[in-house]
C-alpha cells in the first residue's frame, strides 16, 4: 500500500460483510499487481467495519456518517486514493486471474476513459459485456462474447477502470439519484457526450453474484425513479436510436460489422477505426440483429446470409475493405461526433 500501487481499488460495502471478505481474498488470491484497497462502509447496520478493519489483507477502512449509495460512496472512497488509476468495485464481485492489468490498459493508454471486465457467473457463464440503451433510456444488457476491446453504449459499474483524473473532471458520481440505479448510466453519459470511450475488455473477467444490494421492492421503486429522472435528463442524447436493444455495441460508430467466426485481428482493427463489430458464433444469430449489421463478414454461404440480413454488404474477410466502401464507411481513428450537439449542463456537478 504505497505511493507506487498500480491502482486503488475501491469498494463500497453496505452490509452483508461475508461478500466483502470473499471479494478481498479474491484479491489476495489473483492480484500480484502492486495495488491498495479502499473499503467504504456506507454506515452498516452490522459489524461490516470492523471485520474489513481485520481483514488480513490490512484495506484502509472509510466510515461514512450515513448511508451515502453506491455512488456517494465511491465518490468518497476516490478522494481518498493515492493512485492515478482507480477501480471502483460493488462488493458482490470475486474477481479471477489476470484480471487487473488487461482491466487498465485502456484507460492508461488513453484509448478508453472507462472500462469494464466481462462479468461472469460463478460457473464461468457471461452475465454481461456491455449493454445497449434504447431511445426510451432503457438499459439492455448483452452476453455476447468480446474479442480485445469492445466500445460500448453502456456497461454497469460494478466494476469499473477509470484514471482518477478522468472521475474528477466528470463530476463523479451525481448525488441525485441516491441510493442507486442508472448513477452510472448518467455518468457514461457525460462521457458519450463529450465523445470519451466506454469499453468492456475480452481479457479481463470478474464473478458478479448480482442482486445482494437491496430487497426486490425498494430495487423496483428506486429503478423506475431513477429512470425516470435519468431519461428527462438525457432524452436528447438518445434521438435516433432504436426503441429495440442491440448486443452491446456503441451506437455512436462510423459503422457496424458483425463477424462470423473467430477474426480477432479483424476485431481489433475495426475497433480502433471506431466501427462498432459483434462477434457471432453463427449464421443464425443473424436472425436476431435486427437488420442493424452494415457489413457482415462470413466465410462461406454468403447467399443465406444476404437473405436474413438483405440490407448488409456480404464478404469475405479478405474482402473487408472493399466492402466497407461499398458501405459508405469511412474508417477513421477520431470518433464520429454525436447527431445531437452536447448539452452537458443539463447534469449538476458536485464532485
Amino acid at each position: 500500500m504505497t505511493q507506487t500501487s498500480k491502482a486503488t481499488l475501491v469498494i463500497v460495502a453496505y452490509g452483508q460483510p461475508a461478500l466483502t471478505e470473499a471479494l478481498l481474498d479474491s484479491i489476495a488470491e489473483h492480484t500480484p499487481e502492486p495495488h491498495e484497497v479502499v473499503v467504504v462502509d456506507n454506515a452498516s447496520p452490522d459489524d461490516t467495519a470492523e471485520r474489513m478493519a481485520r481483514h488480513r489483507t490490512q484495506p484502509q477502512v472509510i466510515q461514512a456518517p450515513s448511508n451515502l449509495g453506491y455512488g456517494g460512496g465511491v465518490n468518497l472512497g476516490v478522494r481518498q486514493a493515492n493512485s492515478p488509476s482507480i477501480v471502483i468495485m460493488n462488493s458482490d464481485l470475486q474477481v479471477t486471474p489476470n484480471w487487473l492489468t488487461p482491466l487498465l490498459l485502456p484507460v492508461e493508454s488513453n484509448r478508453a476513459t472507462i472500462a469494464a471486465p466481462i462479468f461472469t457467473d460463478e460457473q464461468g457463464n457471461i452475465t454481461e459485456s456491455g449493454a445497449s440503451v434504447t431511445a426510451d433510456g432503457h438499459v439492455h444488457t448483452s452476453q455476447t462474447p468480446v474479442s480485445g476491446v469492445k466500445p460500448v453504449d453502456h456497461v454497469s459499474a460494478a466494476c469499473w477502470a477509470i484514471q482518477r483524473q478522468s472521475f474528477e473532471s466528470l463530476g463523479g458520481f451525481d448525488s441525485a439519484y441516491g441510493l442507486g440505479y442508472y448513477e452510472d448510466l448518467d455518468l457514461v453519459n457525460v462521457c458519450r457526450s463529450e465523445r470519451r470511450a466506454v469499453v468492456v475488455v475480452g481479457e479481463s473477467r470478474v464473478i458478479h453474484r448480482v442482486g445482494g444490494s437491496f430487497q426486490p421492492g425498494e430495487a423496483h421503486r428506486l429503478s423506475h425513479r431513477n429512470h425516470a429522472r435519468s431519461e428527462t435528463r438525457w432524452h436528447w442524447l438518445y434521438r435516433g436510436s432504436s426503441y429495440a436493444a442491440w448486443d452491446g455495441e456503441a451506437t455512436i460508430t462510423h459503422g457496424r460489422v458483425a463477424i462470423v467466426g473467430d477474426h480477432p485481428d479483424l476485431v481489433n482493427a475495426l475497433q480502433q477505426h471506431n466501427i462498432s463489430v459483434v462477434v457471432l458464433e453463427n449464421i443464425d444469430q443473424l436472425r436476431h440483429r435486427n437488420n442493424r449489421d452494415d457489413v457482415i463478414v462470413v466465410r462461406s454461404a454468403h447467399a443465406e446470409v444476404n437473405r436474413i440480413a438483405p440490407r448488409a454488404e456480404v464478404t469475405t474477410p479478405d474482402g473487408l475493405p472493399n466492402a466497407l466502401k461499398r458501405a459508405g464507411i469511412h474508417a477513421s481513428t477520431t470518433p464520429p461526433r454525436p447527431r445531437f450537439s452536447k448539452i452537458t449542463a443539463t447534469r449538476s456537478r458536485r464532485w
